[in-house]
């Protein structure tokens, strides 16, 4: 697969890439009108009752702008509610809503309540809107619905499905402060699509509901004048066929996107930001992802730039273990029992490359064990551990993701201080290098047998995430093996769950 175009810019030009002129002209004006349709509602998450058979899962919804409920999957915090973020997702959402607890197992573990949302017109929000992912009569998608309505005037880009989108996730945000309280810190987290959405709900949010964490990965939807003058993949070559078929009116249609321009709202958000920034990316271009980095308004000492070789493209395994490495950054960054500087120091000298994780000084300063394929470990009752793992019964392989390792996490937890099913692994997997462990006889499952191209598969993604077989338990209670079950199911057409994947892998590591 040939690599994503560079654009000819050097690496240096890329990363400085600044937008053109700030804003457009009526650009106040029309996000004024904008707030005039979303400040008098009022959005609080109810139960999900009517769900939207494309992804019926949702566990919430709430009312947004022109009377479209939104639907989302609530992950709660761990314990203490210590603070709430809003997420959304990619122009293409691959993933359904009850696949979300997984990927945010690391934040929601810290004491984060996550609230998943699906943008108006995607699967699970399209009980009031219908599919607006699917292709409209002129090929168009998305991006581009009610971008060209007819009407003149600043208020008619309103029809836009953009700025719609914003206020879906500003409304989320105050859904947020109304569920838990003006306590709460409110955080905002997108990739792609979602990020670049992030970035402008952050500037348009009320003072009341405003982010004070935010996080954009790969964001879109900046320096449109920039996309709209190169031929780009993704949403930016929808956006360019429509200017095309509307050359008439190409002026008007390019003030519109720049009302909803990412590196123009940027210089509003003043939040800490965390930024996943590519150095080659052609669906969302990487010298506009910059030109939105760039535009934050946040101080130098307040903004991080984690760099990965490419965005939206299988660059191999050194690519895929920079992204993995990035979600391990962003569950230190949201951890709202640090501040951002702090908890970002000890990944300082890996923004630019590395993949393997940071010592975190906040941990090793108190004299913690160090393991070699996991972080440092919090302390745990050693004896507790042992004796509720004999009387599990079952062996360390064959203990993850059982209802044995659950009771043992259960009981070893509630008196531990704040830890992770990964850390009670960690622990245990150490206790058993040095013996201490008892010998329980055999496993108690058999795995299944697979076809040889099955278990070529499965090896394939377990050393694209972990390195090698011999670094599998790394991957124990991970969003990467989460996302290794889902991919060996899609492509083999099982339905294996994680206990019986897991078997799989430690059979084909001996």
């Amino acid at each position: 697969m040939p690599e994503p175009d560079d654009f000819a810019l050097t690496p240096v030009q890329t990363l400085a890439r600044v937008a053109g002129p700030a804003r457009v002209p009526h650009f106040n004006g029309f996000w004024g009108a904008w707030r005039d349709l979303v400040e008098p509602l009022k959005p609080r998450l109810t139960p999900a009752r009517e769900t939207d058979p494309a992804d019926p899962e949702a566990t919430h919804t709430f009312d947004s702008v022109r009377s479209v409920r939104i639907g989302c999957a609530l992950v709660p915090a761990k314990g203490e509610t210590r603070a709430a973020m809003v997420t959304s997702h990619g122009y293409t959402c691959s993933h359904r809503l009850r696949d979300e607890p997984a990927g945010w197992a690391r934040v929601s573990e810290r004491g984060v309540a996550v609230l998943a949302v699906r943008l108006r017109g995607y699967p699970g929000s399209q009980l009031d809107t219908g599919d607006l992912t699917a292709p409209d009569e002129s090929g168009g998608g998305w991006i581009t619905r009610g971008l060209d309505t007819p009407a003149e005037g600043t208020e008619a880009a309103l029809d836009w499905v953009v700025p719609q989108a914003v206020a879906d996730l500003v409304n989320a945000l105050r859904a947020l402060r109304a569920e838990f309280g003006a306590d709460v810190p409110l955080y905002v987290h997108g990739e792609s699509l979602g990020g670049g959405l992030g970035v402008i709900a952050a500037a348009q949010s009320d003072p009341g509901a405003r982010p004070q964490r935010l996080v954009a990965a790969l964001p879109s939807l900046g320096d449109w004048a920039w996309r709209a003058a190169n031929r780009t993949g993704g949403s930016g070559a929808e956006v360019r066929d429509l200017l095309v078929r509307h050359a008439d009116r190409e002026q008007t249609l390019l003030e519109r996107l720049g009302f909803a321009d990412a590196a123009a709202h940027a210089a509003l958000v003043h939040a800490p930001t965390l930024a996943k920034l590519a150095m080659r990316d052609d669906i969302v271009p990487a010298p506009t992802q910059a030109a939105v980095y760039n535009a934050i308004a946040a101080d130098p000492g307040r903004k991080w730039r984690f760099l990965v070789p490419y965005g939206h493209h299988d660059g191999g395994i050194g690519d895929a273990r920079r992204h993995a490495l990035f979600e391990r950054c962003v569950a230190d960054f949201l951890d709202p029992a640090r501040p951002p500087r702090e908890s970002m120091t000890p990944w300082e000298p890996l923004l630019g490359s590395g993949d393997r994780p940071p010592q975190r000084p906040w941990i090793t300063e108190q004299g913690f064990e160090q393991g070699a394929l996991f972080d440092p470990e919090p302390p745990l009752d050693d004896q507790l551990l042992i004796d509720t793992y004999e009387q599990g019964g079952r062996t360390l392989d064959d203990l993850p993701y059982t209802p044995e390792f659950d009771a043992l996490y259960e009981r070893v937890s509630a008196v531990a201080p704040p830890t992770t099913q990964r850390d009670v692994f960690h622990r245990l997997h150490n206790l058993r290098k040095a013996g201490k462990l008892p010998r329980l006889g055999r496993a108690a499952t058999t795995p299944v047998k697979l076809e040889s191209e099955e278990e070529r598969l499965l090896v394939s993604l377990v050393e694209r995430f972990a390195g090698s077989l011999g670094q599998r338990d790394s991957l124990i209670y991970t969003p990467e093996f989460d996302l290794i079950v889902e991919r060996l199911n899609a492509e083999t057409g099982r339905s294996l769950d994680p206990h019986a994947a897991w078997r799989l892998v430690a059979k084909l590591a001996k």
